[in-house]
């Protein structure tokens, strides 16, 4: 769910951004952009994440980095192959079976990091990732539905550009009935 929220700190709920246990340790959402003045302006925040999730996130981004590596050498692999025995087809054969098997194999690491995952986690990947920036208006996208609901309502006075989800979020709280989510817009739009 995106949640676009206007300042500079917020308020991340204290449960596990991914399964809703209690956080013991954080990951880091990093932003940056450059101003009008063409000066990168950068920002990061603490999302609140317990050992088990927090090691899954990073051992899912490791396994990705890996597979887009291997990817890579196999391919240029098949092409070294096919020029040093001029016969393309060996090469290209050699690279498809490779990336066969490179594919397969992650395949499996995939879901054996799926299965050390607890039923109630979002994912394998961050369940928080920054989207962006506008002025002092900040967007999140909030893979997770309960940290969402939560995040919301615990920022619910910086909430602007309101989704039809995070409205009604917000229509269910004695607040919420005397808060109208407002429209953030540049100038000259």
């Amino acid at each position: 769910m995106r949640v676009s929220v206007s300042g500079k700190q917020f308020v991340f709920p204290r449960s596990c951004a991914c399964c809703g246990a209690y956080p013991l340790t954080e990951l880091t959402v990093i932003g940056a952009e450059k101003n009008r003045r063409a000066r990168t302006q950068g920002w990061t925040w603490e999302i609140p994440h317990c050992l088990k999730c927090k090691k899954h996130v990073k051992a899912t981004e490791i396994l990705f980095l890996v597979t887009l590596a291997l990817t890579a050498l196999t391919v240029i692999a098949g092409f070294v192959v096919g020029l040093i025995t001029h016969y393309w087809t060996f090469g290209l054969a050699t690279g498809a079976v490779t990336l066969f098997t490179v594919s397969i194999a992650s395949w499996i690491a995939w879901r054996i990091l799926r299965a050390k995952c607890s039923e109630n986690c979002w994912g394998l990947t961050r369940s928080v990732i920054y989207l962006g920036s506008s002025g002092s208006c900040h967007s999140f996208d909030i893979k997770s539905g309960f940290y969402a609901s939560d995040f919301v309502l615990a920022n619910h006075h910086k909430v602007v550009n309101a989704s039809p989800k995070v409205a009604s979020i917000l229509r269910n709280t004695s607040f919420g009935n005397y808060q109208v989510p407002r429209r953030m817009i540049r100038k000259g739009d």
